[in-house]
């Protein structure tokens, strides 16, 4: 109660005034408590309700993965040698089976430097340049291993196709290796000829040098004059300088990609230096006719290098395609990744070694049965609740707790009773009906073809394909009642084996195809605008356009048609052609459908959005319909107690005057009894 305008107490009445007006003011504030009783029921109501939407949404989940064809068509591959390669696929791969032979995996190319002590010991460079790529950087002229690995990876530019690192290979050898990202021949590295000083010192980049001569401009007597590198044979004549050989070398189109040449001079004395543009020298070969380089005394007289820069054990992997080939198709495939996507579509190849293997491509039957069963489980669990809540029945005698109530009880029994007051408050819920008969519909329903026939003689619905509501004996009447499907896995398992595209269409069917229709508008010469007789075309399949019987090309976006294209608006089925047909116009197209014509799970998918969507879907409409109710009752209840405070003042002020006219009327009786008594007492003493 609120605070009195002063405690009252019956002090002239004998009557306990503040317990009157306490229970009084009880009595006129039961309509708050009604009030906020039914705020509780509809905290609760909203409650039930966002967990109808959410289960709604699970459910929508479940099928939508059963809205995409490839989840029911979906195939697998099988290779007999997963060491030579795996596979994986989607619903586009081609069924059937192929051998692959693995001739050579792609590889990276790959560097590395001679040895050393420490990754952090720092080594001595007369510039400190390194090229890569064609980019030049600088580490200066003293740098660690660790410091040059840094500085490659730092780089914007470098360290986008390769990256650097330290390797210890044992406790005193230290290595610097340098990668190509990527595999194949495309992504080889190379570097540069000049400003390479420091890939020189630590071998990674291959040098080597031939004997000194006091001239490099003086000629030099040869047998041949041949120079052979890779393959590839030039010759300078019998007669050449240092610098001739530099020049030929330079010049020639095929060797200069492989090695750059240039003179030396140490002192008074010059030299030929080759130097390998792919690492190691020793990866090159020298095989062939070779007397000038055998005579400078780069190679030895067996062909050998006399002194390479990388006998501290500087190596290289030159980059490699992926080389393979497959039955029925001639020729070897190359590839620059080992990861091949684009050979069959649909089918993904990860190669591994070299070798044989055969990969069959068939249907995924257990993958389809799997998110079919997840559709299954995720329908009934949503229909065992909905059906619940349709039909429970609060327990007689329970009703809302008094606060006298409260205070005798614990939270948690509290809570208990609460849960008991949630029942039923939405049994025979006008909405909940609708949305139970409305799934029951679909999923007992039949799916028709564009002709409004079956889909199929066979296949029409989903009991044909074994899922179905049960019958009496087999299960119980109450999961019959509840519309709980059930699955007979051998019929499942034969239609999917048997017809696995109509079962994809039974639950993703989305659009009705329409073949070689005349759309509507003149063919005058002169008009290029037509009108397609449905709207919203489907994205699923490419509409065919023939004008005066030439098929057209599609554009899209701000572009405007030119003669032998055309422009659609898959919004409203407007054509407009590049070209005005002076004879005739057919388009073969799909449109969307919702009706019977739509699969199962296109049908549940559009239904659970009409229930579910945001702020336009009817729950959350019926949600903010019960926050409007609340809001009401807020305002009824502060209403109500801005009446009773004054109320509570209007029985205080009554009752405060009651016990002054009591306190009044007992002071005058006092006095009268009070002037009685004298009077008496003067008419004795007489």
């Amino acid at each position: 109660m609120a605070d009195s305008l002063f405690n009252i107490w019956g002090l002239a009445s004998g009557i306990d005034t503040n317990s009157i007006i306490e229970s009084m003011v009880t009595v006129a504030k039961t309509p708050v408590i009604r009030y906020q009783n039914q705020q509780s029921e509809i905290q609760w109501k909203q409650e039930i309700w966002s967990t109808i939407n959410t289960r709604l949404q699970n459910l929508q989940s479940a099928v939508s993965i059963l809205t995409d064809k490839n989840s029911i068509v979906g195939k697998r591959g099988i290779s007999s040698n997963d060491n030579v390669l795996s596979v994986s696929t989607t619903g586009a791969a081609p069924l059937g089976t192929y051998t692959f032979e693995v001739v050579d995996i792609a590889r990276a190319h790959t560097v590395t430097s001679n040895v050393y002590a420490s990754r952090s010991e720092k080594v001595s460079f007369s510039d400190g340049f390194i090229t890569i790529n064609g980019k030049t950087i600088s580490v200066g002229t003293q740098a660690s291993l660790l410091d040059i690995a840094q500085a490659i990876n730092q780089d914007v530019d470098i360290g986008q196709k390769v990256y650097a690192s330290v390797v210890q290979v044992s406790s005193s050898d230290f290595r610097l290796v340098i990668t190509s990202r990527n595999t194949g021949t495309t992504s080889s590295i190379t570097f540069g000829g000049e400003n390479n000083d420091v890939l020189i010192s630590l071998g990674i980049v291959g040098e080597a040098k031939s004997d000194t001569y006091a001239s490099y401009t003086e000629p030099i007597s040869f047998e041949t004059g041949e120079i052979t590198i890779n393959g590839e044979t030039i010759n300078i004549g019998t007669s050449a300088s240092l610098q001739d050989i530099v020049d030929a070398i330079n010049n020639d189109l095929e060797i200069s990609t492989k090695v750059k040449a240039r003179i030396t001079q140490e002192e008074s004395s010059y030299r030929v230096s080759l130097i390998s543009l792919t690492g190691s020298i020793e990866t090159l070969d020298f095989s062939g006719g070779n007397d000038v380089l055998k005579t400078i005394g780069v190679l030895d007289s067996s062909g050998t290098l006399v002194n390479p820069n990388n006998t501290g054990g500087a190596t290289t992997q030159l980059a490699k395609d992926l080389e393979l080939t497959v039955s029925g198709i001639s020729g070897t495939i190359i590839r620059q990744s080992n990861t091949v996507t684009d050979l069959f579509e649909g089918v993904t190849l990860n190669i591994k070694n070299t070798g044989t293997s055969t990969v069959t491509v068939v249907y995924d039957t257990s993958q389809a049965i799997s998110n079919i069963e997840n559709f299954v489980n995720v329908y009934n669990d949503t229909l065992s609740y909905i059906r619940t809540k349709l039909t429970e029945e609060r327990e007689e005698g329970i009703d809302f707790l008094s606060e006298a109530d409260k205070e005798k009880m614990t939270s948690f029994e509290i809570e208990q009773h609460n849960e008991k007051l949630k029942v039923g408050l939405l049994r025979n819920d006008s909405t909940l009906i609708e949305i139970e008969d409305q799934l029951r519909s679909i999923v007992t329903g039949m799916v028709k073809n564009d002709t409004n026939t079956p889909l199929t003689s066979t296949i029409r619905s989903l009991e044909d394909i074994g899922i179905s509501i049960g019958n009496p004996g087999e299960v119980s009447i109450d999961e019959i009642l509840a519309g709980k499907l059930t699955i007979d896995y051998e019929a499942l398992n034969k239609a999917l084996t048997e017809s696995p595209e109509t079962v994809a269409d039974l639950f993703s069917k989305s659009y009705v195809y329409v073949q070689d229709e005349v759309p509507q508008g003149t063919i005058d010469g002169t008009n290029t605008r037509f009108t397609l007789n449905n709207k919203s075309i489907s994205y699923d399949i490419r509409p065919m356009v023939y004008s005066d019987g030439v098929l057209l090309t599609q554009v899209f976006g701000a572009t405007t048609p030119e003669p032998g294209q055309f422009k659609l608006d898959y919004t409203t089925g407007t054509l407009i052609l590049g070209e005005a047909p002076t004879s005739s116009v057919k388009v073969s197209y799909g449109y969307n459908t919702t009706g019977e014509t739509a699969g199962i799970a296109v049908r549940i998918n559009n239904l659970v959005t009409n229930y579910t969507k945001d702020i336009t879907g009817i729950i959350p409409y019926t949600i903010n319909t019960l926050t409007t109710e609340y809001k009401e009752l807020n305002e009824l209840i502060s209403d109500t107690n801005i009446r009773l405070s004054l109320y509570e003042e209007n029985l205080i002020r009554q009752f405060v005057a009651l016990e002054e006219a009591i306190a009044k009327v007992q002071s005058q009786s006092s006095f009268l009894s009070s002037y009685l008594t004298g009077l008496q007492k003067q008419g004795g003493s007489k």
